[in-house]
């Protein structure tokens, strides 16, 4: 957006959007209508874009509407495509019989009794606080999801530990059902074929090994910490696999309000950032380098191994704070590029399943692959409402 064009948005256009947020308040829900929001618009994926599959599966006359920031997203019909920050999404929020949001924040809506907002976090429980016990939340934050908190009328958990979360940090004291999350479901019941199919459209073949690196953000500009020495690595991992290795890097959609950081792409080491679905991506990988990102509690559930690149980790915890049960994570907290390698060669497969089912023990994984079943046999009782 050029300066011309954000300056008169925010002067004029938003000014008449919150008009319109008024004024459709009074217009009539339509009881088919279900409107869902995935990370600001940013793609097709996580767990809405499950639900809305297995609700166009299911032969019902749904109209779904899916909120884009960018309207040349690739995204299947009939669901329909409706630009986020414009007077049409307005509408359709305002008409919506069923609102379904994995982002944590104020939408563009005015919300009526008899319409269903449902939130359903972007990951399980996670080693970093989130919402009220988090460090250093802006207010603009905080003002937004107690917003969110206020029109929700069901949370979904993943986990005993992540429902206890939401009731003591979430500012929510209403509905919470422990579905298991959507997106998940996909690790339970996905086919070698479409693994093979995913690995094609990134053009990897099927004997290569696949090493997913998938860090958050910080809020803090320092690059430094992603620097992983992607050459060494992988010449180190075909030396033990015997197998060429590719290595995919997919940074945290924060990313593009706090800078990307400095890395060589090349054929071994692609970058799928934009990819928009990054649960596809895992059951890709044979492995995944992360660092405090719930992406590893999702990986865990292939039963695959997880290696923690954390060079910041007392950083980090001075500025987001990390959980005290961080220490028991099943996975080698690496502090450099050696000690990351050298945990990759000292793997052991027997010890490392063990060592999940005792943790598993603490976090209460309620995952078993029908969470989009029951979410969607919700949805379809609420509209019969």
């Amino acid at each position: 957006m050029s300066r011309l064009s954000s300056f008169l948005y925010k002067t004029i256009y938003s000014k008449i959007l919150n008009k319109c947020i008024n004024l459709f308040y009074y217009l009539p829900v339509r009881r088919n209508k279900i409107v869902l929001l995935h990370d600001y618009g940013l793609g097709y994926g996580d767990s809405p874009k499950y639900i809305a599959e297995a609700l166009l599966k299911e032969g019902f006359s749904f109209d779904i509407v899916w909120l884009v920031n960018n309207m040349s997203l690739d995204i299947p019909r009939p669901i329909r495509k409706v630009y986020l920050a414009r007077i049409r999404s307005v509408y359709e929020l305002a008409t919506a019989k069923v609102i379904v949001t994995t982002m944590k924040g104020r939408v563009n809506l005015r919300k009526k009794k008899n319409q269903f907002f449902i939130y359903i976090p972007h990951g399980q429980s996670g080693a970093k606080y989130v919402e009220k016990a988090a460090k250093g939340l802006g207010q603009p934050y905080i003002e937004g999801s107690k917003w969110h908190s206020s029109v929700s009328d069901l949370f979904l958990s993943s986990s005993k530990m992540q429902t206890q979360e939401m009731k003591d940090f979430f500012w929510y004291d209403g509905e919470i059902e422990e579905y298991g999350l959507p997106r998940n479901d996909i690790f339970f019941h996905f086919t070698n074929s479409q693994m093979l199919a995913i690995r094609g459209k990134l053009g990897i073949g099927k004997d290569e090994v696949v090493v997913l690196y998938a860090p958050t953000f910080r809020n803090e500009g320092d690059m430094s910490v992603y620097n992983l020495d992607t050459k060494r690595l992988l010449v180190k991992l075909e030396e033990k696999t015997g197998k060429k290795c590719r290595l995919l890097i997919r940074l945290h959609p924060n990313f593009i309000w706090y800078g990307k950081p400095d890395i060589t792409y090349s054929d071994t080491v692609i970058d799928v950032t934009d990819y928009p679905d990054i649960q596809e991506l895992l059951i890709a990988s044979d492995m995944l380098i992360t660092d405090y990102s719930s992406t590893m509690f999702d990986f865990m559930l292939m039963r695959r191994p997880v290696f923690l690149f954390a060079k910041d980790i007392k950083e980090y915890q001075k500025m987001r704070g990390l959980k005290d049960w961080f220490d028991k994570v099943p996975f080698p907290v690496c502090r450099d590029n050696d000690e990351l390698v050298g945990a990759m060669m000292r793997f052991d497969e027997v010890s490392y399943l063990n060592e999940l089912e005792a943790f598993n023990q603490l976090y209460g994984s309620l995952e078993d692959g029908h969470a989009t079943e029951r979410v969607v046999s919700r949805i379809k009782a609420e509209i019969k409402k």
